[in-house]
């Protein structure tokens, strides 16, 4: 009788041995093993670079909601604290760091209220302010440079801080 090119002979036994299934298990085991790592790695990725674009994001909004105040202020002046001037409503506004915030501080009299103006997943490392122009009489609108690093608070990237830096040119003019 012709045998077919698919037919085996096993001495009339067929299937597979107890150790030709156990070397494809572990093979089997092993690639889902290396699968499995490479997942979990790419979703705490993912994960760290969502929260460091969340943090980058809430910084640069906290520095333009800043700016913005900064363009129709007058009277800047670098307190001890950080920022002070007159913004156009004619308060007494204060920008500082206290922490890992930045704080917007306002009053018409009296002591300043603080609040924080960075959002909770944002960890700021400095914040540093220099004044250009701000003389009396000197006929130059007074720019103030910020600079900002931020980091985020979640596990893993905390440790990365981001740079961040701006000028801003206040519209009124000293005379």
């Amino acid at each position: 009788m012709k045998k077919n090119a698919f037919e085996f002979s096993s001495g009339g036994r067929s299937g597979f041995t107890v150790i030709e299934l156990l070397i494809s298990g572990a093979i089997f085991a092993a690639v889902v093993g290396i699968a499995m790592g490479g997942f979990t790695n790419a979703l705490r990725t993912q994960r760290q670079v969502a929260s460091l674009v969340a943090a980058n994001n809430n910084a640069s909004l906290t520095i333009e909601q800043m700016a913005r105040e900064m363009r129709t202020g007058s009277k800047f002046s670098l307190g001890g604290s950080g920022l002070v001037f007159l913004n156009s409503a004619g308060d007494i506004v204060t920008y500082r760091l206290l922490g890992d915030a930045i704080e917007r501080g306002c009053c018409t009299a009296g002591a300043p209220i603080f609040r924080g103006i960075t959002g909770n997943n944002v960890s700021v490392r400095y914040l540093n302010f220099r004044l250009l122009g701000a003389s009396e009489g000197d006929g130059w609108p007074p720019r103030i440079t910020m600079t900002i690093g931020v980091s985020a608070k979640e596990a893993g990237v905390s440790l990365k801080i981001t740079s961040l830096e701006t000028t801003v040119s206040s519209r009124q003019v000293d005379t």
